[in-house]
């Protein structure tokens, strides 16, 4: 090791990433294993919903041991080398009493039982990363297992929970019009075709969806209308999955009777 400034980085980066990760899974895991041990039927790809709470939690955990964690660890380890270099049971003890200190600050005893655990936890990896790497060993055990642990749960809960029912056609019409206060309000909620009157125009207005790859569709609204010599004709497109409805296009004018339309 180049220095002992070098030294400590490592190790305390190697101990970060670990504990991060360690602690971010097993929040992200427990909702899910609970759900199985009570019998309960789990959702729909469970694990996707899994691995993207491990990011959330991995985010905030991650910062809080970065920043608050590892200055904390380095205070005790310069007092542990300075006065109790063989104790280092106590060093992992007061690593537990001051990660009860998260919950003291947002008055949560849940958080502050999490925090002493972590911090725990932290303080037996770095005792275990010092050791390796003292005695010159590999420490790439700490980054393989999570990343082993991760895929194979992710693997067993996709495999065992069921898959989301298929995006159809008639879904991404009824997503499209499922909002309010629009002039898609005017639209047949389902594929086809309306025809009426209003203050003497003749007016159809058709939906219509288009399949543009899987799941995704283009929705598309027409109306048409004539009055005497006046006619016209608009057109709003929208491109729908299952989680989004964006614009596309449109074209013609806005018919001159749909403020009054909407007013009723």
């Amino acid at each position: 090791m180049e220095s002992e400034k070098d030294y400590v980085i490592l190790r305390k980066t190697i101990t970060t990433l670990s504990t991060s990760f360690i602690v971010a899974y097993l929040l992200a895991i427990t909702g899910p294993v609970l759900q199985l041990i009570e019998g309960e039927e789990i959702s729909d790809n469970t694990g996707i919903g899994m691995a993207g709470w491990l990011l959330v939690y991995l985010f905030y955990v991650g910062a809080i041991i970065a920043v608050y964690g590892n200055f904390v660890s380095v205070i005790l380890d310069t007092i542990r080398k300075k006065w109790f270099s063989k104790m280092r049971w106590l060093f992992v003890f007061f690593h537990g009493m001051l990660g009860l200190v998260n919950g003291i600050f947002f008055q949560d005893i849940h958080l502050a039982y999490y925090g002493m655990v972590a911090a725990m936890l932290y303080a037996c990896i770095d005792w275990w990363v010092e050791r390796r790497i003292d005695r010159e060993k590999s420490t790439k055990v700490l980054l393989i297992i999570p990343l082993i642990l991760l895929l194979l749960s992710w693997s067993i809960l996709e495999a065992i929970s069921p898959n989301l029912p298929s995006f159809t056609k008639e879904d991404a019409i009824e997503f499209a019009t499922s909002g309010e206060g629009t002039d898609i309000d005017l639209f047949p909620d389902k594929a086809g075709t309306w025809k009426g009157t209003f203050q003497g125009y003749q007016i159809k207005r058709k939906t219509r969806a288009k399949k543009l790859n899987k799941e995704f569709y283009l929705v598309t609204f027409e109306e048409k209308w004539t009055k005497g010599k006046q006619k016209g004709r608009y057109v709003m497109s929208y491109k729908v999955d299952r989680s989004s409805v964006s614009g596309y296009g449109g074209s013609g004018t806005i018919p001159p009777y749909y403020e009054k339309v909407l007013e009723q």
